[in-house]
């Protein structure tokens, strides 16, 4: 067989055979989808960094954020439309810009660390100097660059669907709720942890190792995608499925009624998820007065952070085989409706369980009228607890102050591993200890540990109503339309998902907030219940509409 064959070609035979196969694309599809994902988070911390040290605006982020949505909302359907005969090189194109863009940051590097520890008031103990202390002349460069970064990020997982989800439906289309499914997992799992992972990394001065790292195996997963076929052997072109051109096909699109409401299904429940994850942390310093920037040892969410993506993979695993090699032209588009109507409104059951627990917590000391202001015994300390945000502590075992520094601390010490602070001037016994974090840490524990739970469930079930509700666009259009209709429709989601949404969301964070810095809210008050609450009812109309969908979508075969 490999007679007057060169060692190349045996090679490359041995790539075609084993390694360049469907399950292989899935796999690198997946592990390029959790870097981008990663690499993007990296890009807002890095942004965040510089706002932290006052550079930039604090609320960077978030317009950054809107600005990249709307960059997707303007060219997904191009992307996916341009890119959809050779999906692969597509693929790897987009994938292999972002990858440039991330590594051009390392060429405007930051002028200092930013590692900012808690300080103290008018005491001797001042681990650095908060705040900006030194120019910086790569600020402009930097800020563009991870803004171009930030942006690519967004467009490369737009391809990643539309392109790349595409290219394995149309080998196996009795597998696409498994493709989906797992893609859906790496979203809702690991993609919401990669904050907390890079978090620390991000204010080094080594903090380009990391992004070089994410940078470098974004630019790998390019490089494989380009050793793919356009057509895997075997593969058998549809009967009469012909080219219609842009304009026409995008028409037809939204002309079909399925994926009209699909699209609003769709952008309802990511609205309900995705921006309440993102107040995740503050809804949990609102309503359990539970310190999560440092994170508490006594309130550690590291287990939970490696309990929940089983927990989400696995739920959303079983959705994955249930409806995966049933037919040979994969589940039923009004099945796949159906089914995500129901299981969304699942989901609006654990959001407004979310939205009900609560442990009582007392008000923090400086609260009034869900205001807040700082405590007039701490006045002349001085303090730019802003800049560190939320760490409270508990004084004289029944009030908790936002942070030593609002208390009138001047000194700290450790006992057993536990930071404490004397010499408060809030205090009414100052040789007592203040304690680190909230005086009701205790008693909300078990209630904390139930929120836990309810969050990484209503994660699972939410990602199986995604799922199942993303499978629409890939079954109501004929093959040829398909990337098309899969970007355009993600396109679509993203102006009311994630831009209105995130407008909305940050509108009920500003009516919520009870003490705020440039615009960037520092601490909720209680009445943030109204967050999950909002969820709730979007995740309840979008299986109210899912289910409508259900009625007239119609399953194209692939003949």
């Amino acid at each position: 067989m490999f007679e007057q064959k060169t060692i190349f070609h045996k090679f490359w035979h041995f790539l075609r055979t084993y390694i360049l196969t469907i399950p292989r694309f899935d796999l690198f599809l997946q592990g390029t989808l959790l870097i981008v994902i990663l690499l993007e988070a990296n890009v807002y911390l890095l942004l965040k960094r510089d706002a932290d040290t006052g550079y930039l605006p604090l609320l960077i982020r978030d317009w950054v954020f809107i600005g990249s949505t709307g960059t997707e909302f303007l060219f997904g359907a191009l992307l996916s439309w341009y890119g959809r005969k050779k999906r692969n090189y597509a693929l790897a194109c987009w994938i292999a810009i972002t990858a440039a863009s991330g590594l051009l940051v390392l060429a405007f590097p930051f002028a200092e660390e930013n590692i900012v520890n808690v300080e103290l008031c008018g005491g001797d103990i001042m681990p650095r100097d908060l705040g900006r202390t030194a120019s910086d002349p790569m600020i402009v460069p930097r800020t563009i660059m991870l803004i171009f970064t930030a942006v690519l990020c967004s467009l490369t997982k737009l391809a990643i669907w539309s392109l790349g989800l595409t290219y394995l439906d149309d080998h196996e289309p009795q597998n696409g709720p498994y493709f989906y499914g797992i893609l859906i997992s790496i979203r809702l799992s690991l993609g919401l942890s990669g904050e907390n992972w890079l978090v620390a990394s991000s204010v080094r001065n080594d903090w380009w190792v990391t992004h070089i790292s994410l940078s470098m195996l974004t630019l790998m997963f390019a490089i494989l995608f380009l050793l793919f076929p356009k057509r895997m052997p075997g593969y058998e072109a549809p009967k009469n499925d012909m080219d219609d051109g842009f304009f026409v096909s995008l028409r037809e699109i939204f002309h079909n009624k399925a994926i009209v409401m699909h699209i609003i299904s769709f952008a309802l429940l990511n609205l309900a998820l995705f921006e309440f994850v993102r107040y995740d942390a503050s809804y949990i310093q609102a309503r359990f007065h539970v310190e999560t920037l440092r994170q508490d040892p006594r309130t550690s969410r590291l287990i939970g952070s490696l309990f929940r993506p089983l927990v989400v993979i696995f739920f959303i695993m079983i959705f994955r085989v249930r409806f995966s090699v049933r037919r040979q032209d994969g589940v039923k588009a009004n099945t796949a409706a159906r089914v995500g109507g129901i299981v969304a409104f699942f989901a609006a059951i654990f959001f407004v369980v979310l939205s009900l627990l609560s442990c009582g917590v007392e008000d923090l000391a400086g609260i009034e009228n869900n205001e807040y202001t700082q405590p007039s015994c701490s006045q002349q300390c001085n303090c730019n607890s802003e800049v560190y945000g939320y760490t409270p502590l508990c004084v004289d075992g029944t009030n908790t102050f936002f942070s030593p520094c609002h208390a009138g601390c001047s000194a700290a010490g450790e006992i057993g591993g536990l930071i404490t602070y004397h010499n408060c001037s809030c205090s009414n016994s100052a040789s007592d200890n203040a304690v680190m974090g909230s005086c009701s840490l205790i008693s909300c524990q078990a209630m904390f540990s139930v929120y836990q739970v309810i969050f990484t469930v209503t994660l699972a079930v939410t990602g199986a109503s995604a799922l199942m509700q993303g499978m629409v666009p890939l079954r109501t259009t004929k093959r040829s339309a398909r990337p098309l209709a899969v970007g355009a429709s993600l396109a679509a989601v993203a102006l009311p998902a994630h831009l209105f949404g995130r407008l909305l969301y940050m509108l009920i964070g500003h009516v919520t907030c009870a003490y705020s810095n440039e615009g960037a809210c520092l601490f909720h008050n209680t009445s943030m219940q109204w967050m999950p609450a909002t969820s709730a009812m979007l995740a309840l109309l979008s299986g109210a509409v899912s289910l409508i969908a259900s009625k007239c979508s119609k399953n194209i075969t692939n003949e």
